[in-house]
Order: C-alpha cells, then sequence, then structure tokens
C-alpha cells in the first residue's frame, strides 16, 4: 500500500544492471498505472506500466553500475497502491577482483 513500494531484493553494490523485469501477478489496485526505477529515478525500468493480471515489461537500460545495494522501487501512477503482487527480476553483471592466493 502507499504511493511507492521498495523491494526487498536489491542491485548488488558493483553491480552492472542491463535489465529489470516485471509481471503482475494479482491485479494491482488503488493505482491506474505504476513505475519501476530506483530512488531519484523512479521511472529508470518503465512507466505507465499496466494493472493487469499477466502485464509484462522488459525494463532494458543502456548497462548502469551501482555502487551500494539499492532496492527497486515500484511507484503507483494515478493514485496509491491499495493491493497486487507485483514479481520483479533483474538481469546484472558483478565483476569480482582479483584473488589472493
Amino acid at each position: 500500500s502507499g504511493t511507492f513500494k521498495d523491494t526487498t531484493m536489491f542491485i548488488p553494490d558493483r553491480g552492472l544492471v542491463i535489465c529489470v523485469n516485471v509481471r503482475v501477478l494479482t491485479a494491482i489496485t488503488g493505482a491506474t498505472s505504476f513505475g519501476v526505477g530506483v530512488a531519484g529515478d523512479t521511472t529508470k525500468f518503465g512507466n505507465f506500466l499496466g494493472v493487469g493480471v499477466d502485464s509484462t515489461n522488459i525494463g532494458l537500460i543502456g548497462p548502469t553500475a551501482y555502487y551500494a545495494n539499492t532496492p527497486i522501487r515500484i511507484t503507483a501512477n494515478g493514485g496509491n497502491f491499495t493491493g497486487g503482487v507485483i514479481r520483479t527480476t533483474m538481469q546484472y553483471l558483478r565483476p569480482r577482483g582479483p584473488w589472493t592466493w
């Protein structure tokens, strides 16, 4: 419920994000659409997305590096969230430093 929801899943520190995807599992109520992004850029991965069951979005972006654990933010448009379930996935690269033997 509310104007936005931050996911418990996060972009990892030093992650290079390529895509954040969403699928509506249970219809979203209260909002007429929603955006997917991060705090400070709430539509980075998509905006005005459908609230009906099985609505999907593949939020492909130019690779973007994050330097802190960063939750995905789902933001309501046209009202506040009052219900619904969204599945969120992401694709990213996370380089590793040199090994110490």
